[in-house]
């Protein structure tokens, strides 16, 4: 059955087409301009490395996680509820569990696919090493084992995928800037922005970001071990999944 669901919901979102190339095209529009930026600047290797690795291959992990993890999913579910569908569920033999890792699965499986072929991409700009590699892909399924469960809180509390839809840019600029404007800006200012980085606990990126940065060699040492970040991400999976069973169930 949870198979059953995860293939559901992977064939629904590339029959939403519209949805399925806007979660896609976020991310890979900055490895074309990597692309672009090999060939228009090579006079300033240090310039370009700093340009792709500290900003354009970044941003687009962090897009690609984002719009798996959290807006493919949160339209399919808030547009499952405006239509009942999502009540006739509830009727048949799928429990809430099984309903959670199925759609959990699809969005697994969508989402490793295109970060292969995002990381496969990106090997022919920089260098980028095999531990490097596993590390990027771990980090990248602990966030979205944290975030996915908003996917279930974010539709039970919308009317359909369209106001779901507009409340996807705010938040996304809540978890994206709140991790690269605080490090920009700290940096001017001559600070250590991993200093800050207890006042960020609450987002997932940051775990995110300060693993990029340190597999890129951008900085020497992670915020806190690498162990401890997939401990708090699964800890936050499962506080998010507890509100996120309640609202699926008091959907009526």
């Amino acid at each position: 059955m949870i198979i059953q669901v995860a293939k559901s919901f992977i064939l629904e979102s590339i029959r939403n087409t519209g949805v399925f190339l806007g979660n896609l095209l976020p991310a890979f529009i900055f490895i074309i301009c990597s692309w672009i930026c090999t060939i228009s600047i090579k006079s300033s290797p240090e310039t370009l490395d700093f340009m792709i690795k500290g900003q354009f291959f970044p941003i687009s992990i962090m897009l690609l996680v984002f719009a798996f993890a959290f807006s493919s999913a949160t339209i399919y579910l808030a547009d499952l509820k405006a239509n009942n569908t999502i009540h006739l569920l509830k009727r048949t033999n799928i429990s809430p569990a099984k309903y959670f890792l199925g759609i959990g699965l699809g969005v697994f499986l969508m989402m490793n696919f295109v970060l292969l072929l995002l990381l496969a991409g990106y090997s022919f700009i920089i260098s980028l090493s095999i531990s490097a590699l596993i590390s990027i892909i771990l980090i990248c399924n602990f966030v979205l084992l944290a975030i996915y469960p908003l996917c279930f809180i974010v539709a039970g509390v919308v009317k359909n995928g369209k106001v779901a839809q507009s409340l996807l840019v705010p938040i996304m600029l809540v978890f994206m800037f709140s991790i690269t404007m605080t490090s920009l800006f700290l940096t001017l200012n001559e600070q250590q922005p991993q200093n800050y980085y207890i006042y960020l606990i609450w987002n997932p990126m940051l775990y995110l970001s300060d693993t990029l940065q340190f597999q890129l060699n951008l900085t020497d040492h992670t915020w806190l071990p690498l162990y401890q970040y997939s401990i708090i991400l699964t800890i936050l999976c499962m506080v998010l999944s507890i509100f996120a069973k309640q609202i699926y169930i008091r959907q009526d």
